[in-house]
C-alpha cells in the first residue's frame, strides 16, 4: 500500500470529527478528473455521458424528465441534447397526444456507446477499489448510503421547513430625504 494510502487508513482509525464532506469530495474530484479524461477519449463529454447513460436505461423519457433525472436544469439540457443529436446518438420527437411533450429517443450509434463507455466506467472504479476487500467495499456502499439519506432527508426537512414559514416580508427600501436647494 502507497504511504499516502497507508497514512489514511491509519487516520481513519481515529477520525476526526468532520470531514466527511471534504473526503468525499476529494474522492468524487480525482475519479471526476480520470473519468472525464476516459471519456474524453471517446468524444463523449461527462455531461453526454450522464445523458446517454440515463437512456440506456430509460429511452424514450420526455426532455424534462430526462433533465430531472440526471439532475440539471432542462436548459442546460437542451444544449447537451442538441450536440447529441448533432452526432447522431440520440433523436428528439414531439408526444402525437401533447405537442409541448418532446421525448428523447436513442439512436443505434447511442446504443452502440453504452459498452465502451460502461467499461471506462468499471475501469475506473477498479482504480479506486484498489487495495479494499469485497465486505470493505460492501461497508462503504452501505455507510455512504446511510449518510446521502441523511443529507437527503435534512434536505427534505429544510423545504418542508420553508414551506411552512410565514412569506418573508418584503423590505422597503429606505425613504429618501429631499434635499432642499
Amino acid at each position: 500500500m502507497p504511504p499516502a494510502s497507508r497514512r489514511l487508513v491509519e487516520d481513519a482509525a481515529q477520525p476526526p470529527r468532520i470531514g466527511v464532506g471534504k473526503l468525499l469530495r476529494r474522492s468524487h474530484l480525482a475519479f471526476s478528473k480520470i473519468f472525464r479524461e476516459r471519456l474524453k477519449e471517446h468524444g463523449v463529454s461527462f455531461s453526454e455521458f450522464v445523458h446517454l447513460e440515463r437512456l440506456w436505461y430509460d429511452d424514450g423519457l420526455n426532455q424534462t424528465e430526462l433533465s430531472r433525472r440526471v439532475g440539471i436544469e432542462t436548459a442546460s439540457s437542451t444544449t447537451v441534447l442538441d450536440a447529441l443529436e448533432k452526432r447522431g446518438y440520440i433523436r428528439r420527437e414531439r408526444d402525437e397526444r401533447d405537442r409541448r411533450n418532446v421525448r428523447v429517443l436513442l439512436e443505434p450509434a447511442g446504443a452502440r456507446l453504452e459498452a465502451t463507455l460502461l467499461e471506462c466506467a468499471a475501469g475506473i472504479n477498479a482504480i479506486a477499489r484498489e487495495g479494499l476487500s469485497k465486505a470493505d467495499i460492501a461497508a462503504f456502499f452501505r455507510i455512504v448510503a446511510v449518510i446521502a439519506g441523511n443529507l437527503e432527508a435534512c434536505n427534505r426537512g429544510v423545504a418542508k421547513d420553508a414551506e411552512k414559514a410565514p412569506p418573508a416580508r418584503e423590505a422597503k427600501p429606505p425613504r429618501l430625504r429631499r434635499r432642499h436647494a
